[in-house]
């Protein structure tokens, strides 16, 4: 299978990588050119839309979202290049984050090519995540048709392009991090994802159900960067720390001085 490659395109006016290149692909630049996210306001997934698990059977999204907030990938199934160890990668971050799957979210992968079957869900899976783990269980990995596709893709500014040359889609390496009701709280960059990142997004869409104090101290302190898909230190937070410790500071070196200035009076 010809590897998938990389280019960029926008989210929000933001960079994100590509799993495609000229290079491998059977596709203009022009045509590549189309590929990108451009979230709408207020984003929210179609939850009643019908999909196949890798097991074979229907479930509505809403189903495998199991009332969680969730991580949401779009990946090529027979792609064993780049979208497979985009979805190791998140998994190992999610491992990482010490929340716990199932119960603090779940992971949901979507097949982009309608002609995928369980089967490829299936061979995805256990290729990335194993056969078993709560990681696994927490996983729902599926397959849709044309029209499914549509509803998703649009819903979420999503742009893939088909290379019939190659039988692969040029997409984003893009992660959605959902509301456990569908709404789209943030995309994060699928290839520099890291736990704290994926931390930080699942506690957000979780609307403090999810994580504990030190997090929504975190939250407080980092800002989310849509320029590179990831939580970075808030310069807002830094400053007023930085004034906050120096007038704390000077008030502490006030207070030393009046209390010594009595002390020479009297001697």
């Amino acid at each position: 299978m010809p590897s998938c490659s990389s280019a960029r395109t926008g989210l929000f006016a933001v960079s994100l990588l590509l799993l495609t290149t000229p290079v491998d692909a059977g596709l203009p630049a022009s045509r590549i050119d189309e590929v990108g996210v451009a979230l709408p306001a207020e984003a929210r997934v179609p939850t009643s839309v019908a999909l196949i698990d890798e097991t074979g059977t229907q479930r509505s999204l809403g189903e495998a979202l199991d009332g969680r907030p969730s991580l949401l990938i779009l990946a090529d199934y027979t792609c064993r290049a780049i979208c497979g160890p985009v979805v190791a990668l998140v998994a190992s971050s999610l491992e990482r984050s010490k929340l716990t799957p199932g119960v603090d979210y779940r992971l949901i992968v979507i097949g982009l090519d309608a002609k995928d079957r369980p089967a490829d869900a299936q061979a995805m899976k256990r290729g990335q995540l194993g056969d078993d783990g709560a990681l696994a269980q927490a996983s729902s990995f599926l397959t849709a048709d044309d029209a499914a596709l549509a509803q998703l893709t649009q819903a979420l500014g999503y742009r893939a392009v088909y290379d019939s040359a190659n039988d692969q889609f040029a997409h984003p390496a893009a992660v959605f991090v959902l509301t456990a009701d569908g709404r789209v709280a943030r995309a994060l960059s699928g290839l520099g994802i890291d736990a704290g990142d994926i931390r930080l997004a699942l506690v957000e869409a979780s609307e403090g159900k999810v994580g504990g104090f030190a997090d929504r101290i975190r939250l407080l302190c980092y800002g989310f960067d849509p320029g590179v898909g990831a939580y970075t230190p808030s310069i807002h937070w830094l400053l007023l720390v930085v004034c906050l410790v120096s007038t704390a500071g000077l008030a502490g070196a006030i207070g030393l001085m009046m209390r010594a200035g009595p002390k020479a009076s009297a001697s």
